[in-house]
């Protein structure tokens, strides 16, 4: 009886597996993974205990019916992990960006700290008031000159203090994060 199923498995396989490798590969596009969604489909067919009364329709029909349903769970699987790959991607980026800036920001607290008291007062109230030049010559009663030779001092020292932190500056307004 085992020899039996064993011989009628053996011709099922050798007379429809070029096609079904055809028809898998139109599906998935690649030679070795069309193979092994074919052999697939046959080892699971071998697995069942009585494999040719489980099926309703003609063997054929039903060996296409599973290298599809394969080939397509396949593809499914495929788009899940590259949607979680992006997805780790995404947060790590982010997540990268969320330290970065908050480094950022110490430095900057760092940086202003040593400034001289006009040039970071200055440098607050332009960059973090949005007031303009004029407006804060007038609230520190000084030259519209001089806030803009506080302004380049503090500009300068900055960019002097900071310049380590380009990248996650340039890496934080390319990414919107």
């Amino acid at each position: 009886m085992l020899l039996d199923k064993e011989k009628k498995f053996e011709e099922v396989f050798r007379s429809h597996f070029g096609e079904l490798h055809r028809y898998a590969f139109k599906i998935l596009g690649d030679a070795d993974t069309a193979e092994e969604t074919v052999q697939q489909v046959f080892l699971k067919l071998w697995e069942k205990k009585d494999w040719q009364r489980g099926i309703h329709t003609s063997v054929r029909s039903y060996l296409y019916r599973a290298v599809y349903n394969e080939s397509v769970n396949l593809i499914k699987r495929e788009q899940l992990k590259m949607r979680y790959e992006i997805d780790q991607q995404y947060r790590g980026d982010y997540t990268y960006a969320q330290q970065s800036d908050a480094e950022l920001r110490k430095q900057l607290h760092v940086a202003l700290s040593q400034l001289p008291e006009k040039s970071r007062m200055v440098f607050e109230m332009s960059r973090f008031q949005e007031l303009k030049y004029q407006e804060i010559a007038e609230v520190l009663t000084l030259s519209l000159k001089t806030v803009e030779g506080h302004m380049t001092k503090a500009l300068k020292h900055l960019r002097h203090h900071l310049a380590d932190y380009l990248n996650v500056l340039t890496l934080i307004i390319m990414t919107g994060l």
